[in-house]
């Protein structure tokens, strides 16, 4: 198996460091990259544990800054990207819906840019994997759940900036 180069964004936010943490102990052969701009959401503490393991690398960046992004799948060749950076939490995006649309939105198709272009021979040797929200598909009536086929209904800015991102993902697939 070819060495991975996987690059998780958010890993140092509550659901991201314990996917850094797994992906680092699990696969002592793949070179985990951790990206986060260590907003509100991020706290490197979270991963003190596995900080000094050598298939482990922090790099602070923002996922907006699209120069930066490009420059670093340069740099550092990821194989594959697993991509959890968000805004979140509907109180904030209704106060400040502008900047869930640069991360939540921009940042992604940033991300979906500079793996397009870095993978451009060889698209099918590669995974992005994008984390979402429930929060796409709105509210739920009682006792019910979200299927595959629950079609998207998002009621705040920061549900909305992640279903874009969901529909930018997928048409980036498709064409």
């Amino acid at each position: 198996m070819a060495h991975k180069k996987i690059l998780i964004t958010g890993g140092a936010g509550f659901i991201g460091s314990h996917v850094v943490r797994l992906f680092v102990n699990k696969y002592p052969d793949y070179h985990i990259y951790n990206l986060d701009k260590l907003t509100y959401a991020g706290n490197l503490k979270n991963l003190t544990d596995i900080e000094q393991a050598s298939n482990y690398t922090f790099i602070k960046a923002d996922i907006v800054d699209a120069s930066s992004i490009q420059q670093l799948f340069e740099q550092y060749g990821f194989t594959d990207v697993i991509h959890l950076a968000a805004e979140s939490h509907v109180d904030r995006s209704i106060a400040n819906p502008l900047e869930f649309v640069m991360t939540n939105v921009v940042g992604t198709v940033n991300l979906l840019n500079a793996a397009k272009h870095a993978w451009k021979d060889e698209l099918n040797n590669h995974l992005f994997y994008h984390v979402s929200t429930d929060e796409v598909y709105g509210s739920l009536d009682d006792g019910g759940f979200f299927l595959e086929t629950t079609p998207y209904d998002p009621q705040s800015p920061y549900s909305a900036s992640k279903a874009s991102s969901d529909h930018f993902v997928r048409a980036y697939h498709n064409t």
